[in-house]
């Protein structure tokens, strides 16, 4: 069961950055007149009125006073979208203080082994998930036998960058399969360099190397692949992880790590 509280800590933190900017507008209205202000339509043009409540008049807003209604409405609104905002950020607030979906997991977790032998879990855990991750088994590509990259866990790859990458794969715990069959529309099976899982959310990301991009016939053909990935949702950041390097620039590890790190740790 996928753990939403990343989620709903982005949506809180998109909150508080809409109050802080309603903050700064209602600060800047705060000395518009407060007055009521009515409309009505006649001959298909819109008319504003200042109306008075304590006495139930109505005075035409000219053109001259159209900044000074165009501020007051504004500043209506803002003090009804940040009652809003504080509304909603109370409950947010109040929401995530409570909220942990892995003690559904837990229940079964902590269960005395005797009995976790006996008992079914209504939500699979996410060491059987992960299991069942790996152990999915595929029809492996060749690789030449005069290639000699081949990862700490003993996964033969076709190049050094991508012996960099699978070493620190390993080295953080992450699991993945090297070219995994992947179907998609418009090119048919593909495999990416890389499917990996971050086995704390359980979403999986592809993750394509590409390592001659000053060779152009090279470029454009993954230019088109990637689009291809993209018309078929793989997005980068969303799903999918793209490196890149020339004869000239060549792969980082800093880059390797902060792309294990921002998505499948």
């Amino acid at each position: 069961m996928e753990n939403y509280r990343e989620k709903l800590i982005l949506q809180l933190n998109e909150i508080n950055e809409l109050l802080a900017k309603s903050n700064r507008n209602l600060s800047k209205l705060q000395n518009i007149p407060k007055r009521l202000v009515k409309s009505s339509k006649s001959g298909g043009c819109v008319q504003y009125y200042w109306f008075d409540k304590t006495t139930n008049k109505k005075i035409y807003i000219t053109k001259a006073h159209k900044e000074e209604l165009r501020k007051t409405l504004q500043r209506d609104y803002e003090i009804s979208v940040n009652k809003k905002l504080n509304a909603l950020k109370r409950k947010l607030s109040k929401f995530l203080k409570s909220y942990n979906i892995d003690e559904i997991e837990k229940v079964y977790t902590n269960l005395p082994e005797a009995r976790k032998i006996l008992v079914t879990p209504i939500v699979e855990t996410k060491e059987e998930f992960v299991k069942k991750w790996e152990s999915v088994e595929y029809e492996p590509m060749e690789i030449n036998d005069n290639i000699e990259f081949v990862s700490v866990n003993g996964v033969k790859v076709r190049s050094k960058s991508e012996l960099i990458i699978a070493n620190m794969l390993e080295q953080n715990g992450v699991c993945y399969r090297y070219e995994y069959p992947l179907m998609l529309n418009g090119l048919g099976t593909v495999r990416p360099d890389f499917l990996c899982l971050n086995k704390r959310t359980g979403k999986e990301y592809v993750w394509e190397h590409f390592g001659m991009m000053d060779n152009i016939a090279y470029a454009n053909k993954n230019i088109a692949k990637i689009q291809t990935y993209e018309q078929n949702g793989f997005l980068a950041g969303k799903n999918m992880i793209m490196t890149f390097e020339s004869s000239m620039t060549p792969l980082s590890s800093a880059t390797i790590k902060q792309m294990i790190e921002e998505y499948l740790l």
